[in-house]
């Protein structure tokens, strides 16, 4: 069967050229719709809902001078209402952590990401943070969803409401009152600052962690600082009619094209969505067999160029 994809390069389109082999050894037929030929905002947005799915290398854009980050701008236009980061250890990849299997589900419409600041007197700024039930009940059963459909035991709440006692207590209150719809997942919440040192100390315990969107952008890159760091931080991204795959965190141009695990990563979680589940975990195996045989890049302590390791992935995948 073949896929439409959606394809944005971002700062690195030379990653993409080593990748494209290691999609073609999985055996997956892909068609890429690529953003050379979809030049405008407009054009992308048209592929993006046309192809129902996007795989986006990182890209900095003008946020120096204050614009917001381009895959920020792709996510608001897209509706995207949902950033899921899937956390699990890589074999070969130095992490700090083992046995780490998590799922965080973080809301991406309100929170403090509303934009809506203001200088009220000179000197002195207030930043609103936006909580509607609305988008609460749609995030907690998206979560309970997703616990479903990937097996899994237990939903954590992610709170503040001992100190936001409106906002982040309702958000508590309806993630609860949707949680009795799944009989069959168990649930617990935790105040968020509680959750950091938790996950430190025994990240195991958690399953499946839902949050707001200003605690999910924390904790998300505090659990993939447990398993590797940038070079395993996938990001999912649900939009009504399109879901984005992308790097969860910044990388550099020079950093992408010198190591492809920034794209090779979304790029299994990809595979699983559009249902080659075969061939995710094939590639999954692929990356570990490469990475444990010393086959690594350099800014993971090998010698191998972006270039290198995707062969090496590329004979590994068979």
């Amino acid at each position: 069967m073949r896929h439409e994809v959606t394809l944005v390069p971002g700062d690195c389109p030379a990653l993409f050229e080593h990748v494209r082999p290691v999609i073609a050894a999985t055996g997956v037929d892909i068609a890429f719709d690529e953003p050379s030929a979809n030049p405008t905002v407009e054009g992308l947005l048209a592929s993006a809902r046309r192809t129902g799915t996007v795989l986006m290398g990182y890209e900095h854009g003008r946020r120096d001078l204050g614009e917001l980050a381009p895959v920020v701008q792709l996510r608001e236009k897209l509706g995207v209402f949902c950033n899921l980061r899937p956390v699990r250890n890589i074999a070969g990849l130095p992490s700090i952590a083992e046995n780490v299997d998590l799922l965080i589900v973080r809301e991406t419409t309100e929170d403090i990401y509303a934009h809506l600041e203001h200088e009220s007197i000179p000197g002195v700024f207030e930043g609103l943070k936006v909580t509607t039930r609305a988008a609460c009940e749609r995030i907690a059963r998206h979560a309970f969803e997703i616990a479903r459909q990937y097996g899994r035991k237990r939903v954590t709440i992610v709170h503040k409401a001992n100190i936001m006692k409106l906002s982040d207590g309702m958000f508590l209150r309806t993630a609860q009152a949707i949680a009795k719809d799944y009989p069959d997942i168990e649930h617990d919440d935790v105040i968020v600052d509680a959750l950091c040192m938790k996950l430190i100390l025994n990240p195991e315990r958690f399953d499946v962690l839902l949050t707001g969107n200003l605690f999910g952008d924390i904790v998300a890159d505090l659990c993939t600082g447990l398993v590797g760091g940038t070079s395993n931080a996938p990001s999912i991204n649900t939009a009504p009619d399109c879901t984005l795959f992308t790097a969860g965190h910044r990388v550099t141009a020079e950093e992408a094209e010198a190591n492809p695990m920034h794209i090779l990563v979304p790029l299994q979680s990809m595979l699983a969505h559009l249902g080659e589940d075969a061939a995710a975990a094939r590639l999954h195996a692929a990356l570990e067999t490469t990475l444990t045989s010393g086959v690594k890049p350099t800014v993971l302590g090998g010698s191998t160029n972006g270039a290198a390791f995707c062969a090496a992935v590329v004979e590994a995948l068979g």
